[in-house]
């Protein structure tokens, strides 16, 4: 007895993940709720592109705001729990999430800001407002799935290693998807302004990535 050591042991705190969870999902109700039909056109994305005919804005409403917010949360848990599966970091981190999700969103308005300023420069601003409208749609419908797919990651045994990189996988193929049914969408006006889709493509959606993840590959 005498030789009994006591260890501590290591608590994790994961009440600030099911607070993020219940709040997002609190707010997707209340958006089913306050606008239904806008909702279940949205929701009717992966079949048909009614949603984009109806709502095609250049404006942001509160619907599109709302969702946005989900996305960013969404694309955020979820790459901090492939870095933590990875052992970037530690996915329990509160202050690791808010870091993310600082970054992502500045990325994002810099990305916006930049179009905005590509699409003035060559006088396609209806082209622009459109096709971002287009694949902002998919990319909110692609941050909802986003958003179970987290929760199952999270409070699951798995994924560990290989499965992880299946997520990814899963995730740059559908990102990949949403660019084809982009061009298929506005082949014509690519075509028509296919300088400024090869400037578009090269700079502010592959070369951004790259040094991200070659960023925190480094660091």
């Amino acid at each position: 007895m005498e030789n009994l050591q006591l260890i501590e042991r290591a608590t994790q705190d994961n009440t600030w993940v099911a607070f993020l969870f219940m709040g997002s999902f609190l707010l997707v109700v209340i958006l089913k709720s306050v606008f239904q039909k806008q909702f279940n056109d949205f929701l009717g994305l992966i079949y048909t592109d009614k949603y984009i005919k109806l709502y095609n804005e250049a404006n942001l409403n509160w619907f599109s705001v709302i969702l946005i917010f989900i996305q960013l949360i969404s694309f955020s848990f979820f790459i901090q729990i492939v870095l933590g599966n990875l052992g970037y970091l530690n996915k329990n981190d509160f202050i690791s999430f808010v870091q993310i999700f600082a970054f992502l969103s500045f990325f994002i308005l810099m990305k916006y800001l930049l179009e905005k300023s590509i699409a003035g420069l060559f006088e396609i601003q209806d082209f622009y407002n459109r096709f971002l409208f287009q694949q902002a749609s998919y990319r909110m419908y692609l941050g909802l799935g986003l958003l179970l797919l987290t929760f199952m990651m999270f409070y699951g045994k798995t994924p560990i290693d290989s499965i992880t990189y299946l997520f990814i996988g899963v995730f740059v193929i559908l990102n990949l998807i949403i660019y084809l049914i982009s061009y298929r969408i506005f082949q014509k006006e690519i075509i028509g302004n296919l300088f400024y889709f090869i400037l578009y493509l090269c700079t502010l959606e592959i070369a951004p990535y790259y040094f991200t993840y070659y960023w925190f590959t480094k660091h």
